[in-house]
């Protein structure tokens, strides 16, 4: 038995989906280019990106049906940053009450 709980196998496929579409952020990618770069089929893709759609994480181009992240995916990384900035503030902050420097 798999020591990997359910709950994330299940959300495996999605997440994967999700790390390969980050790397087509200005190009867009085909549902082949997700399953190729993801190592999984075209099912299993559909399925991802559907999900990620109803999410608003993912848009599919109506034009070129290439799947692209959203802003609000994107948002997510300056969120990343912004957390840092305010902890390396505070560690300056910190470090100029005790040292002067």
């Amino acid at each position: 038995m798999s020591s990997v709980p359910n709950t994330t196998k299940a959300a495996e496929p999605v997440l994967q989906v999700l790390d390969a579409l980050a790397h087509f952020a200005a190009t867009g990618a085909t549902n082949k280019d997700l399953a190729e770069a993801c190592k999984t089929t075209a099912v299993v893709v559909s399925r991802a990106t559907a999900t990620l759609i109803s999410y608003g994480w993912c848009r599919k181009s109506e034009e070129s049906g290439r799947f692209y992240p959203t802003p609000k995916f994107m948002r997510l990384t300056f969120a990343c940053m912004d957390d840092f900035q305010r902890a390396e503030k505070r560690l300056q902050d910190q470090r100029l009450s005790m040292t002067g420097h």
